[in-house]
């Protein structure tokens, strides 16, 4: 059923232009303009709930106010530039009024709740065409919906056909408190749509940087391939009066290095992805020693270069429980650092703790040390430390990525540093053969 204010207008736009004094012919008064008035419908717009469809949640609340007040109509009105809007209704078929014939416009004008015991009786309503038109009003009663930033969007209000007496203390604050859980839906529904538009902000970002992965993964292989391909063959065929001793052992280590870059390429995967990096699945005995010789060959020259004494256990026979390519990757992402951030001349030490349920292997370096409030971030993702990160490149993803990665492999990662003094990190895996490791 559409109100006659309906059918004689709608957004005219005149409400604005209502001064607030009778008028001879149209018999009522319009509803001043608050004078936060532009603030008020930035705040309205921000909320983006006009023109939305009915929800179940506000609708309930509309019939229940009906209910409590004994009223034949209930409605959630949010008073827009020209209009009110129903957001919810019960026992109205209009979704919305103009504003200059709204109750809701005269109750956005106070905190308080806004009665109206007669409306005939009321010069600022008796011509008003919702009064002397359908639907009818006699009565109305309207709690204003207050926002935490202190704008009254409209109102929670009863309507009645019949002119009823004011409400008790008690009805009042049954509708003050309604009115209350409806402004809290209202925020509750703009948290929804702004935790929803970030997690869809969040899928397309995990979409391009998966494609960039991709297509990084895909450039490096080439090159690298051929970097592997080329240093083996030169291997294979330098005889020994072409090359020294010393030349073959580079060479050695030349092609350790590129077939050890070329498995990191393809594990770039883990590098990124939340998930791929956490497949248990990959566990087994692997053997210490040639683990940390190869950190040794690997980091040997970047040692002598950074003027740092790197000194490696051995690591005998014995085993952990883990993956070798994760274990290897975690060792040097460890001493690199540690040869890097050292000062000239300083040493990193690698050793090894053997229990007989665990090995722990420490990476103590002599240089600038941890400062204490650093500690906790050390492991967060872009972290870098502005002190001792000066002048040595580097994404600051390197030790969350080692975190994972030990954490991945059942074994736990600890740091203990002092300024002035230097760094600990401290690997800790399970000694393989341990039954509880064998039957993980």
């Amino acid at each position: 059923m559409e109100t006659s204010a309906q059918q004689n207008g709608g957004h005219d736009g005149e409400a604005r232009g209502c001064g607030g004094e009778p008028s001879p012919v149209d018999g009522f008064i319009c509803a001043p303009v608050p004078a936060n008035e532009a603030e008020r419908l930035r705040a309205l717009q921000r909320y983006g709930v006009l023109d939305s469809d009915a929800d179940r949640c506000f609708d309930r609340i509309t019939a229940l106010t009906a209910r409590l007040m004994d009223t034949g109509m209930a409605l959630v009105s949010l008073v827009d530039v020209d209009r009110q809007f129903f957001l919810s209704r019960q026992g109205l078929e209009a979704r919305q009024t103009p504003r200059q014939v709204a109750f809701c416009a005269h109750a956005i004008l106070t905190d308080d709740i806004f009665e109206v015991p007669d409306a005939i009786l009321d010069p600022r309503f008796a011509g008003n065409p919702l009064v002397v038109g359908p639907p009818f009003i006699r009565y109305y009663i309207g709690k204003p919906l207050r926002t935490r930033d202190g704008y009254r969007l409209g109102t929670l209000c009863a309507v009645d056909q019949r002119p009823r007496d004011p409400v008790c203390t008690e009805q009042r604050g049954i509708l003050a408190d309604l009115g209350e859980t409806v402004m809290e839906l209202i925020e509750t529904r703009v948290w929804a749509l702004e935790a929803e538009s970030e997690r869809q902000l969040a899928r397309r970002m995990t979409a391009l940087k998966d494609e960039y992965f991709a297509s990084m993964t895909h450039e490096l292989r080439t090159p690298v391939n051929a970097l592997t391909g080329f240093s083996e063959l030169l291997r294979m065929t330098g005889a020994p009066e072409v090359l020294t001793e010393r030349q073959r052992t580079y060479l050695d280590s030349i092609v350790e290095a590129s077939e050890y870059l070329g498995l990191l390429v393809n594990q770039t995967l883990d590098a990124h992805s939340p998930t791929a990096s956490e497949d248990p699945g990959r566990g087994g005995a692997v053997p210490l020693g040639p683990l940390l010789g190869a950190v040794r060959r690997l980091l040997s020259p970047l040692a002598r270069k950074q003027g740092v004494t790197l000194e490696v256990a051995d690591g005998g026979d014995v085993m952990v429980w883990g993956d070798a390519l994760r274990a290897r990757q975690v060792f040097i992402n460890l001493v690199s650092n540690a040869v890097k951030y050292n000062r000239r001349g300083g040493t990193v030490t690698v050793s090894v703790d053997v229990e007989p349920d665990w090995v722990s292997v420490i990476c103590r370096d002599t240089g600038p040390g941890i400062p204490e409030e650093e500690l906790p971030k050390l492991f967060s993702a872009f972290h870098r430390i502005a002190e001792t990160s000066e002048g040595v490149e580097g994404t600051g993803l390197g030790l969350r990525i080692t975190e994972r990665l030990v954490r991945v492999m059942g074994g736990r990662l600890t740091v203990d540093s002092t300024v002035g003094t230097g760094t600990a990190f401290t690997v800790t895996l399970a000694r393989a053969g341990r039954p509880e490791a064998e039957s993980a």
